[in-house]
């Protein structure tokens, strides 16, 4: 009487596999972080013009919104006024930067789209949190940069912005939560769409220089 023996798998061979699937996954995600690397240069002197118009526009519809709801509250029109003149400023010295046609500098890039994430979340927090209507101008925010900034980076951004606005909301509710969950799934949305069209764009790029090398290459043959 013949009996089959089910052969048993090897640990070693499962922890194996295992460490190679694990290896695979975390070379991924370096690829991901060092072809942001590379190209971060030419994402952001392609982006930063986008930047500078995107933040214009919301100095001047801030401004304008600013005094539109100021009424007699002249403490809070201050304070707004206050923080879109840091944000002229520092627009002002990245608008110089493009037209003096000066090469990008990616630290004063990041920074300035950080302070615009944390004096918005200021203004939030200073008009009560959750009723503030400034959280709409996260969005423009998020969608400038998130087509020249590498996706890492995005990330990171809108990770932090996500959980102190949560944190800030969820102390002044006067109702559910899902509409609060609604506004940060609209901001993770607007990070992913522009984090997408960077990819786009990117390879689009690509194409059109290897296409003219291509060309380069045949005139001179």
């Amino acid at each position: 009487m013949s009996q089959s023996y089910a052969e048993k798998p090897d640990p070693s061979i499962q922890e194996a596999d295992s460490f190679q699937n694990g290896q695979s996954q975390s070379s991924g995600w370096r690829q991901i972080v060092i072809e942001d690397s590379v190209t971060s240069d030419k994402d952001l002197a392609y982006g930063q013009p986008v930047i500078v118009a995107v933040r214009w526009l919301m100095i001047i519809s801030g401004l304008l919104l600013a005094i539109w709801n100021a009424g007699d509250n002249l403490a809070e029109l201050r304070l707004s006024i206050i923080v879109i003149f840091l944000l002229a400023i520092t627009n002002f010295y990245l608008q110089a930067q493009l037209l003096t046609k000066k090469p990008v500098i990616r630290p004063v890039v990041y920074a300035s789209s950080a302070a615009d994430l944390i004096l918005l979340t200021f203004l939030v927090a200073m008009q009560g949190g959750y009723n503030s209507s400034i959280y709409v101008y996260y969005l423009p925010a998020i969608a400038a940069f998130s087509v020249a900034f590498p996706r890492w980076l995005t990330g990171l951004y809108v990770l932090f912005l996500m959980i102190i606005y949560w944190i800030i909301a969820s102390v002044t509710l006067e109702s559910e939560q899902m509409i609060i969950i609604i506004r940060l799934l609209m901001i993770a949305a607007v990070a992913f769409c522009g984090s997408q069209f960077l990819a786009i764009e990117r390879s689009r790029r690509q194409e059109v220089s290897s296409d003219a090398e291509e060309l380069r290459l045949a005139m001179s043959d």
